[in-house]
C-alpha cells in the first residue's frame, strides 16, 4: 500500500483520507464518499467542480513517525490502550454549484506535512480540469508519484 500524505493507493482507486474510516475513493468514473466500506454517496466526475481538503498540516517532515513514537511510549507507560484516534479533518466538494462538507479521517495523530497536502490539492485540481487523466485512477500508485512531484514543485 503506497501512501503520500492524505493519499493512499487502494485496489483500482485512489483514497483520500483513512480508507478504514471517512474518506473519498476516486475512481476513473466517480468520486465516492465512504465511511469505511459503506458508500455514503457517488458523484460523477462531470459534476465535480472542486475538492478542497481541510486537514491539519505541519512543517515537520515526518509527523506520523513522531505521533506513533509518542503514543507508543505513553501506551507502554500506561499499560493500556489510550483510545487516542486522530481528529477528523473535512473535505468540501463543490458539485453542480453546491458545496457540501463531509468528514475526512486522517491516518495519524498530528498534521500532514504541508507539501503533501499541497500536492494532493494540485493533483485533485488537475483531475477535475483534465478528464482524460482520470483513467490513471485505476493505477493509483503512479498518481501518488505525480502528487509527490507536484508537491516538490510547490516547495
Amino acid at each position: 500500500m503506497k501512501r503520500y500524505g492524505p493519499l493512499i493507493a487502494v485496489p483500482d482507486a485512489l483514497a483520500v483520507g483513512d480508507p478504514g474510516r471517512n474518506h473519498l475513493r476516486l475512481t476513473p468514473d466517480a468520486v465516492i464518499l465512504r465511511e469505511g466500506v459503506d458508500n455514503r454517496g457517488i458523484v460523477p466526475w462531470s459534476s465535480v467542480e472542486s475538492i478542497l481538503l481541510d486537514v491539519p498540516t505541519t512543517r515537520f517532515r515526518l509527523p506520523g513517525l513522531v505521533g506513533t513514537i509518542v503514543l507508543g511510549a505513553l501506551t507502554a507507560v500506561a499499560l493500556s490502550d489510550l483510545g487516542v484516534d486522530p481528529d477528523d479533518g473535512a473535505v468540501t466538494l463543490t458539485v453542480d454549484g453546491e458545496s457540501t462538507t463531509v468528514p475526512l479521517s486522517r491516518h495519524h495523530v498530528g498534521g500532514y506535512w504541508e507539501p503533501t497536502v499541497m500536492g494532493a490539492h494540485r493533483l485533485l485540481t488537475h483531475l477535475i480540469e483534465n478528464p482524460e487523466q482520470r483513467a490513471l485512477l485505476a493505477h493509483p500508485e503512479s498518481l501518488i508519484d505525480i502528487a509527490a512531484q507536484l508537491a516538490r514543485e510547490s516547495v
